[in-house]
C-alpha cells in the first residue's frame, strides 16, 4: 500500500495521469532562463543594458507578466576546467505550452547570446498547474 501511495503522489506532483481531477488550475509550463552577465572582455552586463534587453526583447514576447530574479551562477569552463562564477539574471516565465511560447523563449536566449557575446543560455521547462 505504501508503494502505491508513493507512486500516485509522484505522478500527481509530476503532472501525470489523474492530475486534472486533483490539481486546480490550467496546465502551463514554467520556464526558467538563466542569463549570465559576465562578458568575454571581463566586463559585466550593467543594469542599463539589462533594462534595455528586458524592455526590447523579453517584455514584447511575454507582455502578460514575468518574474526576474538576481543570482550568482557557477559553471566549469570546458577549456580550462576552471570554476567560473558570475552574476546572472533568471527569468521565470509561466505560459501555455506550445510552439509559439517555445519560439519566444528561444528568441530571448539567442538575442542574449548575440548581444552580450555569451556561449550559452540555460533553459529549464517544467509542466505546472497555474491559476491567475
Amino acid at each position: 500500500m505504501r508503494t502505491t501511495v508513493l507512486v500516485v503522489a509522484i505522478a500527481l506532483l509530476a503532472g501525470g495521469p489523474g492530475c486534472a481531477l486533483t490539481a486546480p488550475g490550467d496546465r502551463m509550463v514554467e520556464t526558467r532562463v538563466f542569463l549570465g552577465r559576465a562578458r568575454p572582455d571581463g566586463t559585466v552586463v550593467d543594469d542599463a543594458a539589462w533594462q534595455a534587453f528586458l524592455a526590447e526583447v523579453v517584455t514584447p514576447r511575454f507582455p502578460d507578466g514575468l518574474t526576474v530574479l538576481d543570482g550568482i551562477g557557477q559553471w566549469r569552463d570546458p577549456g580550462s576546467s576552471t570554476i567560473v562564477r558570475e552574476p546572472s539574471k533568471v527569468l521565470v516565465l509561466v505560459h501555455p505550452p506550445g510552439a509559439s511560447a517555445d519560439a519566444a523563449v528561444d528568441a530571448i536566449g539567442a538575442e542574449w547570446k548575440r548581444r552580450f557575446q555569451q556561449r550559452s543560455v540555460l533553459r529549464v521547462d517544467v509542466p505546472v498547474r497555474a491559476t491567475f
